[in-house]
């Protein structure tokens, strides 16, 4: 038996798979098996896959399209190393990551350990948008920036800090939690399952993984109905600190976002109504859907009001709004909380 499991699922992923499956087979530690979920891709994918010969490839092709998480639960059914490595389909790793991963998780005594990462553009256009700037300026600075393990434990709280390919993980401490069947947030629900379970994080502070941004993306093809269904299960392992937060006042959602109107929605069906979103500069006076009908105020207008919480539903403006609110002597889990 292996000592490794390197975790791959893949849809619709024949531009990229072979890539990251040579860098996984080029690791300098030799004892793993890599395990490939493919989610009944319509594409070459899994000839890709076959083309490679080597014994370690084990494929499993579904006939049908399961979503993410339902596949990963699958993986975790059929993994009898100690050990797993998740891969992306469209990430590469340095040769040396498995080795170093686990010398470093096994010499701290962590249930799972993550490494520093460093996006790549997948061709000329991509280098040049807008958003792939973004990721390399901003959110990699970010992602590698919480590597403590406390501040890792602290930071999962608010955020999913944890990229998800990066991970090296104990076989057992997955398989004890387990992953939602989701096909949106099935991450970070992985990984505040495991923070209640109180697994122990850490961080290899070396890039070990180079992660692709592309101009496709699965996550924008999702439906509200796939949000919503992966959002709640967020909201329902945050509801100890949610509740805690919200008690006894007036609910408020930063953001205005699909996000921000699943969340509304999520409240609603828990007896709870948002009392108002909130944006720096309103564009609307009302959002609606859904049979909502909910008004839009300022965060001007938001700072004067007395006995009130503030959800914070949109991701681009997380830190720089949790600096201005602490700024002003609201605290974190009291008096605001982030959403994701």
């Amino acid at each position: 038996m292996a000592t490794v499991t390197a975790l791959m699922t893949t849809f619709n992923a024949s531009r990229w798979v072979g890539a990251s499956i040579a860098s996984v087979l080029s690791q300098t530690y030799k004892d793993f098996e890599l395990l490939i979920i493919d989610d009944g891709s319509s594409d070459n994918t899994t000839d890709v896959i076959n083309s490679f010969d080597d014994a370690r490839i084990k494929l499993v092709a579904n006939s049908q399209n399961k979503g993410v998480g339902y596949c990963l639960n699958q993986a975790l059914s059929l993994v009898n190393t100690p050990y797993i490595a998740k891969v992306d389909a469209d990430d590469i790793s340095s040769s040396t990551r498995f080795q170093e991963q686990l010398n470093y998780l096994e010499e701290g005594g962590f249930d799972l350990v993550k490494c520093f990462l460093s996006y790549f553009p997948d061709n000329e256009k991509v280098r040049d948008s807008a958003r792939f700037k973004q990721f390399k300026v901003k959110k990699e600075g970010l992602l590698n920036s919480v590597s403590e393990p406390n501040a890792i434990q602290k930071t999962l709280l608010d955020w999913p800090c944890f990229p998800h390919t990066t991970y090296f993980a104990k076989t057992t401490s997955l398989q004890n939690v387990g992953y939602p069947c989701l096909r949106m947030f099935e991450d970070y629900v992985l990984f505040l399952r495991l923070l209640n379970a109180k697994a122990k994080f850490g961080c290899v502070e070396k890039v070990l993984v180079n992660m692709r941004v592309s101009d496709s993306s699965t996550t924008a093809s999702l439906s509200a109905r796939d949000l919503e269904h992966g959002l709640s299960l967020v909201v329902e392992e945050k509801w100890g600190r949610l509740s805690h937060c919200i008690s006894g006042k007036s609910l408020f959602v930063f953001g205005t976002g699909q996000m921000a109107k699943a969340f509304a929605r999520i409240m609603v069906h828990r007896g709870i109504t948002v009392k108002a979103f909130v944006e720096t500069s309103p564009t609307q006076d009302i959002v609606t859907g859904n049979g909502m009908k909910i008004p839009v105020i300022s965060l001007a207008n938001y700072m004067a009001v007395s006995q009130a919480a503030l959800v914070v539903a949109a991701q681009p403006v997380r830190e720089e709004l949790t600096e201005f609110l602490e700024s002003e002597n609201l605290h974190n889990g009291q008096d605001f909380l982030i959403l994701a």
